[in-house]
C-alpha cells in the first residue's frame, strides 16, 4: 500500500473519529442543555411558589387590616344612625374593640339594621396595591404560559397554579390555566387513579366559576368532561357528551377561531357516529333530540381545524386519518398517518397516539 494510500485512509480515519466525538460531543451538550433548562424551569417555578405564598400572608394581613378599618366605619355609621337613643356595650372581634347598639324599641329589624350602604362604609375600600397585585399576577400567568411550552414538568406547574388559584379563586385566567394543568397532569400518567384525581380537581375549581363567560374557561372544561367520560357507564358518559358539546359550542361563540375548538366538536362527531344501536336507544332516551353526527360532519371539523392551526396537532392528523379509515378512504388517510408519526413525542400520550398510528399504518398497508 502506497503512503499516499496510507494517508488518505489515515485521513479518513481521523475524519470518522472526529465525526463520531464530534456527534458523541454535540449529544453529550445537547443533554447537558437539557438538563440545565431543566433546572431553571424548576427553579423559576420555585420562585413564583415562594412569591404566591409571600402574597397569601400579605394578603391575609391586609383582610385583616380591612376588617379593622370596616369595623371602624360601621360604629361610626351607628353612632350616626343613633346619637343618642340607642344602648351600648363592647364587643371584642379580632382585638378591635366596635361599639354594638340594640335595636330593641326601633323601627329597625335585624337584616335592615346591619344593611350598610356602600356609600355609608365606603365603596372604595380596595387596597392601594390592587393594581400592582393585578400586573403581578398576569406576570406570573405569563411566565407559567412559558414553562408550558417549554414542557416544564407538569406536576411542578401545577402546583404553582394550585397555590395561585388559592389566593384568587375567582380569576378566571388563573383557574383555566389550572385546568389546563389537571389535563397535563391527568395525561402524563398511565395510573387511572391518579388521572382521575386530575380531572376531578380540574371539574370541580371550573364548576365554581363556570358562569364566567370565558372561552378557554369553556374549551378546557369540555376537555375535562369528556375526558371524565371515560370513568362512567354508558348512560352518564352520554349525558356527559351532551355536555361537552354545550360547552364546546359556547367556547366557539366566544373563539370562533380557535382550532381546538373544531378539532374537540369533530372528536364529539366522531364518538356520536360510533355509538353502537344500545346507545343510540339510550341516547333517545335521555334527549328530547338525541344527538345525532357522520363522519362526514366530524371530517369538516377535522379540516377546519387544520386549516386554523398555525402549529401541527397530533391529536386532529390521527382523527383525520381515522376518519378517513370509517369513510373507506384509506389512501387519504395513510400521508396524515405519517404525519403522526414524524412529529416528535413529549410524553406518554404522544407515544401512546404514535403507536396507534403505527398499528394502523400496519394494519391497512394493504391499501397503499
Amino acid at each position: 500500500m502506497s503512503e499516499a494510500q496510507n494517508t488518505v485512509i489515515i485521513a479518513a480515519a481521523i475524519g470518522a473519529a472526529m465525526g463520531v466525538i464530534g456527534a458523541a460531543g454535540l449529544f453529550i451538550y445537547q443533554k447537558v442543555l437539557e438538563k440545565r433548562q431543566s433546572m431553571m424551569m424548576r427553579s423559576n417555578l420555585d420562585n413564583m411558589n415562594q412569591r404566591i405564598l409571600e402574597l397569601q400572608a400579605e394578603l391575609e394581613s391586609l383582610r385583616l387590616q380591612q376588617n379593622q378599618q370596616r369595623n371602624r366605619k360601621k360604629r361610626a355609621v351607628l353612632q350616626k344612625r343613633f346619637p343618642a337613643n340607642g344602648s351600648t356595650y363592647t364587643a371584642t372581634d379580632n382585638d378591635t374593640d366596635v361599639d354594638a347598639f340594640s335595636t330593641a324599641g326601633t323601627d329597625f329589624d335585624d337584616d335592615e339594621f346591619y344593611d350598610f350602604s356602600d356609600s355609608e362604609i365606603g365603596a372604595g375600600d380596595n387596597d392601594n396595591g390592587t393594581s400592582e397585585g393585578v400586573n403581578e399576577v398576569d406576570s406570573m400567568l405569563a411566565s407559567l404560559d412559558k414553562q408550558m411550552e417549554m414542557k416544564a414538568p407538569p406536576k411542578d406547574v401545577h402546583t404553582v397554579l394550585q397555590n395561585l388559584a388559592n389566593l384568587h379563586p375567582n380569576n378566571v385566567e388563573v383557574i383555566w390555566r389550572l385546568t389546563k394543568a389537571c389535563y397535563n397532569c391527568s395525561s402524563n400518567t398511565t395510573d387511572m387513579d391518579t388521572k382521575k384525581t386530575y380531572i376531578l380537581e380540574g371539574l370541580k375549581v371550573c364548576e365554581k366559576i363556570i358562569s364566567t363567560p370565558n372561552a378557554n374557561l369553556y374549551k378546557w372544561y369540555a376537555i375535562l368532561v369528556g375526558l371524565h367520560g371515560d370513568f362512567l357507564p354508558v348512560k352518564q358518559k352520554i349525558a356527559n357528551g351532551h355536555r361537552f358539546k354545550e360547552y364546546v359550542t359556547k367556547a366557539l361563540e366566544l373563539s370562533p377561531e380557535d382550532p381546538v375548538l373544531y378539532y374537540l366538536l369533530g372528536r364529539f362527531k366522531y364518538e356520536v357516529s360510533a355509538l353502537s344501536w344500545v346507545e343510540r336507544k339510550i341516547a333517545a332516551t335521555l334527549f328530547s333530540d338525541p344527538p345525532s353526527a357522520t363522519y362526514e360532519d366530524a371530517l369538516s371539523d377535522f379540516e377546519q381545524s387544520e386549516k386554523l392551526g398555525t402549529e401541527p396537532n397530533m391529536d386532529n392528523r390521527l382523527f383525520l386519518a381515522k376518519t378517513y379509515i370509517k369513510l373507506n378512504r384509506y389512501q387519504d388517510a395513510f400521508p396524515w398517518l405519517t404525519k403522526v408519526l414524524e412529529l416528535p413525542a413529549t410524553d406518554e400520550e404522544d407515544r401512546r397516539k404514535q403507536d396507534e398510528a403505527d398499528l394502523l399504518m400496519t394494519q391497512y398497508s394493504k391499501y397503499r
